[in-house]
């Protein structure tokens, strides 16, 4: 063998070598490829985009709902007022509240969605005759606003007679409460004979409450009609929004 041929023959097998490392390099790129995974394709990653949440919505509350009619068990039963007789007259309808004809026309409570009007005794042998009225409002402010009325046209009582007298107080009862003092012969104090009538307003609810008539002096009118108005006015909480 000549020296030429010893020199190049080493070259062959390191080009095989090259050719085959290449090989094994390009197969398990293909072995470690993505597509031999489950299904033959990339697995997808989940979205990331966020489900829209709705908005919580607050929760609405009905505003409470007073009474606007007035049942017969909201008005004073016949033995708070004492009555001589067991005469008894009743009305449900919307009519004028029962104040002195001297203090004018007042008309029927306006805004009123009823009223009850109870009448206890006769009259007669100079006996008190009991008297409650109840008018029922849609809401507060109107009650507020003919209780006001009320009130207003109470203090323009006159006794064109020149005999009698009337006087309106604050009476602490409720809300907006008053009484009316009535003296059979002129101005007087607590001794004088007369009559007293009291007003007054619980919610949407107005209630009146007097003794016409009788042999009373106007002291001890006042104590047995303010003391039958309390009564009244504690049978009135369901027109109040807290109840009763």
């Amino acid at each position: 063998m000549t020296q030429a041929a010893r020199t190049t023959s080493p070259a062959v097998p390191t080009r095989v070598r090259g050719v085959l490392l290449a090989l094994t390099l390009a197969l398990t790129a293909v072995a470690c490829s993505p597509a031999d995974t489950a299904g033959g394709a990339p697995a997808e990653s989940p979205s990331r985009s966020a489900e829209p949440v709705a908005s919580a919505t607050p929760e609405t509350t009905a505003a409470p709902v007073t009474p606007t009619d007035v049942p017969a068990d909201v008005l004073l039963p016949a033995q708070v007022f004492g009555a001589s007789t067991e005469a008894f007259t009743e009305s449900t309808a919307v009519e004028p509240w029962r104040i002195p004809d001297s203090c004018g026309d007042v008309g029927a409570p306006a805004g009123a969605t009823a009223m009850g009007t109870h009448a206890h005794g006769d009259g007669t042998e100079e006996t008190v005759v009991g008297v409650q009225q109840v008018a029922a409002f849609a809401v507060a402010d109107d009650a507020v606003a003919a209780a006001t009325a009320l009130v207003e046209a109470l203090g323009a009582c006159t006794d064109t007679s020149g005999v009698g007298a009337y006087a309106v107080e604050p009476v602490a009862v409720g809300a907006q409460g008053h009484g009316l003092a009535t003296w059979y012969y002129g101005a007087g104090d607590d001794t004088g004979l007369g009559t007293y009538l009291a007003v007054t307003r619980r919610g949407s609810a107005v209630t009146l409450v007097s003794g016409e008539g009788g042999e009373r002096t106007v002291g001890n009118a006042r104590t047995e009609t303010v003391a039958q108005t309390q009564q009244a006015w504690e049978r009135l909480c369901g027109y109040e929004v807290a109840g009763c």
